[in-house]
């Protein structure tokens, strides 16, 4: 199946005001197919947010390309770029930062719709239908709603243009754990249904590893890991990886896999460093870890950066930027 989205060796980089310069996304490549969830993963800073950005054409490449079905983005002109955008919606965090608390729940749902020039009432009522709300929540505020509510409408406002993909940064962070498994029970039923790809970025691997065919993780502006959400999930090989598993809390003491501790905090992207970018906290760091920076490697269908991913020798032969499904 081709990918409806394909970003090839993207980076991008911030000048900061005292000098320097902060690398936030450094040459990462991905592909999301039709219907394919892929889950980006990792700490707060790591770059994840600004690749959602970048993927979803908010925010200006450094180097690197984005492919919507096969052709640059950088390569269309002013309309072909609009219905691009058109088919790319973000749903945020914060479903309350998210909505105008000045326009009812309906005015809110058919703002794409106004803004296109399409208008008539039943396109935004069929649309509270698919997200499981009530037509009469139509004339209401945000601010009479529930978190999980709120949620549901800009959901259901992401997809009244008919997008092919949907950019969920942290979609579920903000909600309570049972309204958690509502919204992604909710989002499931709707890829099914509508055939949408996912970029669901999140930094709980608890929360992905159930509706993620795929899942990359990033650390410090690169993809360290990626591969099938269960191989990754099962069979963590980057150390960093490892340290994400094992925080997820575990319902019995028998359940949880005892794994290396990582040490201190991740340096800061804007410092200069030689190396793998994780051999500062790695309990497994070798010189060799600190001297050259590891190339992407196939390990049983999973990339992975690590010179010790395998427990051999180190390889310097690189595979290809993006895995297919």
């Amino acid at each position: 199946m081709s990918p409806v989205i394909e970003v090839d060796e993207v980076a991008k980089g911030y000048d900061l005001p005292g000098g320097g310069r902060l690398t936030a996304v450094d040459r990462v490549s991905l592909s999301i197919a039709t219907g394919e969830t892929y889950a980006l993963v990792g700490e707060s800073g790591c770059g994840k947010s600004t690749l959602a950005r970048m993927a979803a054409m908010l925010t200006s490449l450094d180097a690197g390309e984005v492919r919507w079905s096969g052709q640059p983005v950088s390569q269309l002109r002013r309309a072909g770029l609009r219905a691009v955008r058109d088919h790319t919606q973000v749903v945020f965090q914060d479903p309350a930062a998210a909505l105008s608390s000045r326009l009812t729940v309906a005015e809110a749902v058919a703002e794409p719709l106004r803004i296109q020039g399409r208008t008539g009432s039943r396109p935004v009522a069929d649309l509270l239908d698919a997200v499981g709300l009530d037509r009469s929540m139509g004339r209401r505020y945000p601010r009479e709603l529930s978190g999980g509510q709120r949620q549901r409408v800009v959901v259901a406002r992401a997809l009244a243009l008919d997008p092919k993909l949907l950019v969920l940064d942290e979609p579920v962070a903000s909600l309570d754990v049972s309204v958690q498994a509502q919204v992604l029970n909710l989002l499931s039923d709707l890829q099914a249904e509508r055939g949408l790809a996912y970029l669901l970025i999140a930094h709980d691997l608890a929360v992905v590893s159930s509706v993620a065919d795929r899942i990359g993780v990033m650390y410090l502006g690169q993809i360290v890991e990626e591969g099938p959400a269960d191989e990754v999930v099962a069979r963590p090989r980057h150390p960093y990886t490892q340290m994400l598993i094992a925080s997820v809390p575990a319902f019995t003491p028998g359940e949880r896999v005892a794994r290396p501790a990582v040490l201190g905090d991740p340096p800061s992207p804007a410092e200069r460093r030689t190396g793998c970018a994780f051999a500062s906290r790695c309990p497994a760091a070798t010189d060799l870890c600190r001297e050259t920076e590891p190339v992407r490697r196939l390990l049983d269908g999973v990339a992975v950066r690590c010179h010790h991913a395998d427990g051999g020798a180190p390889s310097s032969r690189e595979v290809p930027g993006t895995l297919a499904r």
